[in-house]
């Protein structure tokens, strides 16, 4: 609401415009002749306008509105909203609940098209506002650049990543639902048994950590075409394949503990993991064993095997034509790491369906012929691998026995 429409109707309900109100109209001035605002800044003013309207429209009473705009400080939100510690994790989420919430969210969109003249406002331009309001208590951290890096602070990524429409999913936005303010352990465990409010109390959560530190970024086809990522998706589809499955719903609150709010850009704590949950680590002498960080591409394979074999294996279509004309020892080599990767896949797909609780019909294998395909599948790749098995001593010197006594060592 500008200080123009309130001067013009003084008798409205807040017609008395505050001098918050007239300080923030005065720089916005200031900003509009003389230095334009970025994306960034105008949107967070938009922001705080909508809220300042929920609260006088009685959508939000003040003690809500100084929560999800950084007033509150975070030692008082467990006793103020019932979360078990003081992590701004809890401030995102409660905020992006009491915004994006069904009838809430309507009320946020049409104070935003208000405020901006606009007949509509998209998921990703709301969920960049959202982003600009929820980063406030990490926002300085996250600002900052590691020395002599040329890329972009983790901040920035984030920003593009919510202007993506962040871990706006399906079944968050405009949807009626009741965070669940418990311990990750605790969440995983309900969301395991199939309780929705904790899928989506983790999704936020877990998101929040994997965009904040750069883990997911916005979907861009340059990504897929340099191998970045298997296969090309936004943020809310990636958080929506790893909330379907017991493996994505472990890396998502695996993501919630490990993320640290008080490290910079690039100086990420967050592991990759087993299917099990059980942290990676890479190295082989105890020198040299550490834990594995997660990369974007392993959070991409995680969230959809079937999507990251079949974008693999279109990559590898992709290089070998640009590539062409590769020597039979590179296409060997390209060769050997799609049986290694296919093979992957189809091993963790059978142990996942041996493993189903799933009554026939259908058989979780589904129909006979289905299963005899595969069989057969699985036998030719067997033979083949059986009748051409490498010579174990290949590539070994054959010398003499130290210890040997036909001739003095």
């Amino acid at each position: 609401m500008t200080t123009q429409t309130l001067l013009a109707n003084p008798d409205r309900p807040g017609g008395s415009f505050s001098f918050v109100t007239m300080v923030e109209n005065l720089v916005a001035g200031e900003h509009l002749e003389k230095n334009p605002w970025t994306q960034d800044a105008m949107w967070h003013n938009i922001a705080n306008q909508v809220i300042a309207a929920l609260v006088t429209r009685g959508v939000l009473t003040r003690i809500e509105a100084d929560i999800i705009t950084g007033i509150t400080p975070l030692d008082d939100l467990p006793d103020l909203i019932g979360c078990p510690d003081t992590s701004p994790v809890w401030r995102a989420i409660y905020s992006t609940h009491r915004l994006t919430s069904s009838a809430f969210f309507r009320a946020a969109k049409a104070e935003v098209r208000n405020i901006m003249a606009r007949r509509a406002v998209t998921t990703k331009q709301f969920s960049f506002m959202l982003g600009v309001v929820v980063d406030r208590d990490v926002r300085n951290i996250k600002s900052r650049k590691e020395k002599g890096s040329h890329k972009p602070s983790s901040l920035q990524t984030a920003r593009n990543a919510f202007g993506d429409s962040g871990y706006l999913t399906d079944a968050i936005a405009g949807v009626a639902w009741t965070p669940v303010y418990k311990t990750p352990a605790e969440l995983l465990a309900m969301a395991l048994n199939g309780n929705t409010a904790a899928k989506n109390t983790l999704v936020i959560g877990g998101g929040f950590a994997l965009i904040m530190d750069g883990y997911l970024t916005r979907d861009r086809e340059s990504k897929f075409y340099e191998g970045t990522t298997p296969y090309r998706g936004t943020p809310p589809t990636i958080l929506t394949d790893l909330a379907s499955h017991a493996y994505g719903l472990r890396m998502l609150a695996t993501a919630w503990t490990r993320w640290n709010p008080d490290l910079p850009t690039h100086e990420y704590d967050i592991p990759d993991i087993n299917e099990d949950g059980s942290v990676i680590h890479a190295g082989e002498a105890v020198e040299t064993v550490q834990i594995q960080r997660l990369t974007e591409d392993r959070l991409f394979k995680i969230a959809n095997p079937r999507k990251a074999l079949a974008g693999f294996l279109k990559q590898q279509e992709t290089r070998r034509a640009s590539n062409q004309p590769s020597t039979p020892e590179d296409r060997d080599r390209e060769n050997r790491e799609r049986l290694a990767y296919a093979l992957e896949i189809a091993n963790d797909a059978a142990t996942q369906l041996k493993a189903s609780k799933v009554s026939p019909p259908p058989h979780p294998f589904g129909a006979h012929e289905d299963w005899t395909k595969a069989r057969d599948a699985a036998h030719n790749v067997y033979v083949a691998l059986v009748q051409n098995e490498p010579d174990t001593q290949a590539g070994f010197m054959d010398s003499e026995d130290p210890d040997s006594e036909d001739e003095p060592y």
